[in-house]
């Protein structure tokens, strides 16, 4: 397995797209983290000795640019990360696969454009060493309140950088109206992405901030001085989806690779190592999480062009 980073120039990108048109070579543009992809692929790899992998990380919202310019000569075969929401907004960038397994999945596409890859809650999460317990919020509107302006305030990752961002947003403006979100994000610091909100919580640039719950239930049992919070008056929820690029280099291997991401073996490791929900029926959720009927669940409603536009308007007017 190989990993990059998306920041590359043009002609380092060039080189990679040369590589993964290498048979017996995919070409992932991930939104994960080596934490997420990195015990799935090299279980997979071990299976398919014959398959490397080159994975390219980069946020959610420039992946999705890069696949839409190169379209007309894709240098990357699997796209991997956001939420299935924008996999369906930029549903002709991806092929029609019928996989094998789909009917042991949660939720699938009728048009089998993309995969669910995981299920996972975003609650928020507190620095404990800036917050002690008794300032801990218990409910989403306790992030408009005063007390965190002198602990370096709350952080959300900005939708047009971050399927996370989109998440959070659109399922907090569903569940609990545009009124109030209009309020956060004129009372938060937007970052440009998911990995420096939560980033500033667990560093303590920020009191509170919201999270992927694997990556939470992470840290904590690392000891870091993070805290996960599952407000009762609503979480939000995430589908997050991964697809094959339409005119793929590669994309027999391709479909081996999907058929692992969401076959039982796949979604296992997803579970017990990763700390991921899994999107089978036939798989438990990781240990130590809520179970999902006890949350108040709110997810994204809305397109993601649309929360971009409505975030940036809000945010340019604060």
């Amino acid at each position: 397995m190989r990993i990059s980073n998306f920041l590359l120039s043009t002609s380092a990108a060039m080189v990679l797209g040369t590589l993964s048109a290498t048979a017996g070579t995919i070409t992932i543009y991930s939104a994960h983290g080596d934490d997420v992809f990195g015990p799935i692929v090299e279980v997979f790899e071990a299976a398919h000795p014959d398959i490397d992998v080159e994975v390219i990380v980069g946020e959610t919202g420039p992946l999705y640019q890069r696949v839409k310019a190169e379209a007309a000569n894709p240098a990357a075969d699997i796209q991997w990360g956001g939420a299935i929401q924008s996999y369906e907004t930029f549903s002709d960038l991806y092929e029609a696969y019928e996989a094998p397994e789909a009917g042991a999945l949660i939720v699938s596409d009728p048009n089998n454009k993309w995969f669910p890859f995981s299920l996972f809650a975003q609650p928020l999460m507190v620095n404990t060493d800036i917050v002690s317990e008794s300032d801990y919020p218990t409910s989403v509107r306790d992030v408009l309140d005063d007390r965190w302006n002198d602990k370096g305030g709350v952080v959300l990752a900005d939708p047009n950088h971050s399927g996370t961002g989109h998440s959070i947003v659109s399922g907090l403006a569903s569940g609990l109206g545009w009124d109030f979100m209009t309020e956060v994000i004129k009372t938060v610091r937007a970052t440009q992405g998911s990995s420096p909100m939560f980033e500033s919580v667990r560093d303590g640039e920020a009191a509170l901030g919201w999270v992927n719950e694997d990556l939470g239930a992470k840290w904590e049992a690392e000891g870091l001085p993070v805290k996960m919070i599952y407000p009762a008056d609503g979480v939000t929820v995430q589908v997050d989806g991964l697809a094959i690029i339409n005119g793929a280099p590669n994309p027999e291997d391709a479909r081996v690779f999907v058929d692992f991401i969401i076959s039982q073996k796949g979604q296992r490791i997803a579970s017990e190592i990763v700390k991921r929900r899994s999107i089978r029926t036939d798989v438990q959720p990781p240990t130590g999480l809520p179970a999902m009927g006890e949350l108040q669940l709110f997810p994204a409603e809305e397109p993601r062009d649309v929360i971009k536009a409505k975030f940036t308007s809000i945010l340019e007017s604060k």
